[in-house]
């Protein structure tokens, strides 16, 4: 209960700010597939990341990926599952863990490169609202230093 009230709280500062939370997008699985991966146990990213996960983006995200230039509006999303062994040597998708989502609003979010993030636990959809408190620290500072295309983007995008 007591999540419950801080979750309220803190999105009632965001819509009395003028700005509302990142929201999760409906139906992104009929986005764009980005790219799809499968992190092992041995990975500097497990446990969390370990797993598969398929990135999607919607129109203006693909179109970030093929120029290299990011419009606001642009919005990225990993979604993470677990892995379960279907064979001798084989894994498939097994139960969602969680859903990343980045967006560009190089307004809003000016302090973290135009880049805005939060994530959504799984099966509640709970937002992970400390994510985007501090997300100078939690997701653009490792964004920044690693990302392979630059503008914070890990994943690229093959046509």
């Amino acid at each position: 209960m007591r999540r419950l009230i801080l979750l309220a709280i803190a999105a009632v500062g965001l819509i009395a700010a003028g700005e509302a939370p990142i929201a999760l997008p409906e139906g992104f699985r009929g986005w764009t597939p980005v790219s799809s991966a499968q992190v092992g146990s041995g990975n500097p990213a497990a446990p969390k990341y370990e797993g598969l996960h398929t990135i999607y983006g919607n129109a203006a995200a693909i179109e970030g990926y093929k120029t290299g230039k990011w419009a606001d509006g642009a919005v990225i999303i990993l979604d993470q599952w677990t892995a379960e062994k279907t064979g001798p040597d084989a894994s498939g998708q097994g139960q969602r863990k969680f859903i990343d989502v980045m967006v560009r609003d190089s307004r809003r979010y000016a302090a973290t490169g135009g880049w805005g993030y939060t994530e959504f636990t799984w099966p509640s959809r709970d937002r992970v609202v400390a994510i985007e408190d501090n997300a100078a620290k939690a997701c653009s500072g490792c964004h920044a230093q690693n990302a392979p295309g630059g503008d914070q983007v890990f994943s690229v995008f093959k046509d």
